[in-house]
This record gives C-alpha cells, sequence and structure tokens, in this order.
C-alpha cells in the first residue's frame, strides 16, 4: 500500500508531523503542497497535513482539498492538523472541511500546534503524542 503525505505550513509544525507519521509508516512519500504534487492517483492512501491560523486551513491545503475532493473520496484518506487551540478544533473542521470528506475520512486529529509568535523550538514543548499514536494505529490496519 503506498500512501502519501501532503503538507502545508507557516511555523513548520505540520512538516515536522508529517515526518514523524513517515517514519512509522512502509511505503510514504511526504510532499509540501507548496512544491508542487506528484501523481496522487497513483497513491492508496492520502494524509493531508496543515497549520490553522484564526480557524482557518492554510490556503495550500484547502485548495488542494477542495481541487480533489472526488478523488479523495476514491481513497483512504486522514487529516491532521495543527492547531494551537484544541477547544476550537470542532469548529475548525465544520467550517474547513467539506462534510462528505469529514465522514469519510478514517481519522481526523488535531496533532497539537505551535502558538503563534511562540519561540516553541522542541516538538515536545506543542506536539499531542497521544492522537499522534492512534492516527498512526488507523493508518496501519
Amino acid at each position: 500500500m503506498k500512501t502519501l503525505i501532503l503538507y502545508a505550513t507557516k511555523s513548520g509544525a505540520s512538516e515536522e508531523c508529517a515526518r514523524f507519521i513517515a517514519k512509522q509508516l512502509d511505503s510514504c512519500q511526504i510532499c509540501n503542497l507548496n512544491h508542487g504534487l506528484p501523481d496522487i492517483a497513483a497513491f492508496d492512501t492520502i494524509i493531508i497535513g496543515a497549520g490553522v491560523r484564526m480557524g482557518k486551513v492554510y490556503k495550500p491545503a484547502a485548495a488542494f482539498i477542495k481541487k480533489n475532493a472526488d478523488l479523495l473520496l476514491t481513497k483512504k484518506v486522514a487529516l491532521y492538523f495543527c492547531n494551537a487551540y484544541p477547544d476550537t478544533f470542532s469548529q475548525v473542521i465544520e467550517k474547513n472541511i467539506p462534510p462528505a470528506l469529514s465522514q469519510h475520512a478514517i481519522y481526523i486529529a488535531s496533532l497539537g500546534g505551535k502558538k503563534p509568535f511562540s519561540r516553541e523550538k522542541a516538538m515536545e514543548a506543542w506536539f499531542n503524542p497521544q492522537n499522534a499514536k492512534e492516527f498512526i494505529a488507523l493508518l496501519q490496519k
């Protein structure tokens, strides 16, 4: 099974999460949505990760989801977000992810996030390892 992790990031958190997830999976390729895309039809599983600011998913990820919604519904899909404010997570999903994709996705998780204007460098300072373990376990099924 071939897996593709697509991510969009400003603070670097989504990329760090993509690399963390990729280390746990076999046959996994990582791609920054700002640097072009491989042929997504060639992958069985698509993981999309993005940062969230002011309740909005970063534009490259939001645009990708909108443009490829029909194709994503034919794949095993999981979504993760780097959202520093977990109490707003359900609103972020409702506002940014089409309902059909939300229902289709095997997992949607917040893996934590760097607060704006913070200097959090170490992943341990902002990362949610429990959500990441659940996320990876579902992907490995």
